[in-house]
């Protein structure tokens, strides 16, 4: 619930930012011409948002992406899935500047072909519109000895060749063409491994026996670094895709049950016309507050923490408590996001209240950007504070 009231949070400051329509664009459907450039796709311009610094601006009329609600198929936790998308993002502007590019939902990688990618190199290739290579990239096995063996050996086969690669997510990223329309400018690619493998197997009455197999984190690495390669190739195949550049992530999924999400440890960007691909180490993780995994990596934080929760504590009477999730990028902390569920018995209360955490968060968080969600013990939102030490005063809103 944590993670989805933060999500849903972030997607309606987004939708309101995002509400200026280009009056100085032709209202006029713009026909498609014909190029030299084949990576240009002519998209009319007089229906496109535009949002705040922050976010990417976006197409108004939504065209969903090629593989829409497949991500769910190949990555189970939800908390890792919000990651991914979100965290691809904030990677790709790196490369892809939020004030040069519109955002849009991946339109070349269709569902057929992630689940295909997603098979083991043994499986039978399929086939998918796209005209892309379509073999598995999963550590392959027997298939003839797997059909025949028993339970228990299926099991260990399944152990021993573990699916480390769990889905692709694609983001295309959009520049003005010069027209009234814009083009292709880009391409971002998350690729996510697992940390632990899950399977199951099926008997002869049917019935389900599950397994799992704790992954190597030096092997998945080396995995990733050789399937990301072979990802690009591939991409570089497809006429559309030849000349532009590719950013290409790779995410590391968390177990599950975990109430933080997975992370992204490795990046490259493939310039257009190349496929050469140069790793670079990407220093992100999540971490719970209060924990002991927090404590143990990060004391003081840790113990700032602790100290705010505590004059919480001593303020407020109906305290039920307080949880954290912090991005540390580097090192340091990027965004700490705090939810903090109270027994309220009228609005002065919610005011009063609101005004105290505001003026804790500027005391003990004076350099973090941090966003605090009151809630009543109802699960229900009753105020908003978002700290940026960039801005002098705090966003604060009473529902």
């Amino acid at each position: 619930m944590f993670k989805k009231l933060f999500v849903i949070l972030s997607a309606s400051l987004i939708l309101l930012s995002g509400c200026l329509p280009f009056d100085n664009l032709k209202k006029d459907p713009v026909v498609e011409e014909e190029s030299d450039n084949e990576n240009e796709k002519a998209i009319p311009l007089q229906n496109i948002n535009t949002t705040d610094d922050k976010y990417y601006k976006s197409l108004k009329n939504y065209e969903p992406g090629a593989a829409r609600g497949e991500i769910g198929y190949g990555v189970d936790n939800r908390i890792d899935i919000d990651e991914m998308e979100t965290g691809l993002m904030r990677l790709s502007k790196d490369t892809f500047a939020i004030d040069d590019y519109y955002f849009q939902e991946g339109q070349y990688l269709d569902k057929t072909t992630i689940r295909n990618w997603l098979k083991r190199s043994s499986d039978k290739a399929g086939k998918a519109r796209s005209g892309l290579i379509q073999e598995g990239l999963n550590p392959g096995f027997d298939q003839e000895v797997y059909e025949k063996a028993g339970v228990d050996q299926k099991k260990e086969m399944q152990s021993n060749n573990p699916k480390i690669l769990s889905y692709i997510l694609e983001q295309n990223y959009l520049k003005d063409s010069g027209k009234d329309s814009v083009k292709l400018g880009g391409i971002s690619l998350a690729l996510a491994f697992n940390s632990t493998y899950y399977y199951s197997v099926r008997d002869e009455k049917g019935l389900i026996h599950k397994g799992d197999k704790k992954l190597d984190a030096d092997d998945v690495k080396k995995y990733a670094a050789k399937t990301g390669q072979e990802v690009v190739n591939r991409l570089r195949q497809h006429p559309e895709l030849q000349d532009v550049p590719i950013v290409i992530s790779l995410f590391y999924e968390e177990e599950h049950g975990s109430v933080v999400p997975g992370n992204y440890f490795g990046k490259a960007v493939v310039k257009g016309g190349s496929t050469k691909v140069d790793w670079e180490d990407v220093d992100e993780k999540y971490y719970f507050f209060p924990s002991g995994k927090a404590e143990e990596d990060h004391r003081e934080d840790f113990n700032r923490f602790v100290q705010f929760e505590g004059k919480i504590k001593e303020y407020f009477p109906n305290y039920i408590g307080v949880i954290g999730e912090a991005l540390y990028r580097n090192g340091q902390i990027s965004k700490l996001t705090i939810e903090i569920p109270m027994q309220f018995k009228g609005k002065s209360e919610v005011i009063s209240f609101t005004q105290y955490v505001n003026y804790l968060v500027k005391q003990y968080f004076p350099d973090e950007v941090v966003e605090v969600n009151i809630k009543s013990s109802l699960d229900e939102q009753e105020s908003l504070i978002v700290s940026d030490p960039s801005k002098d005063d705090s966003v604060v809103h009473i529902y």
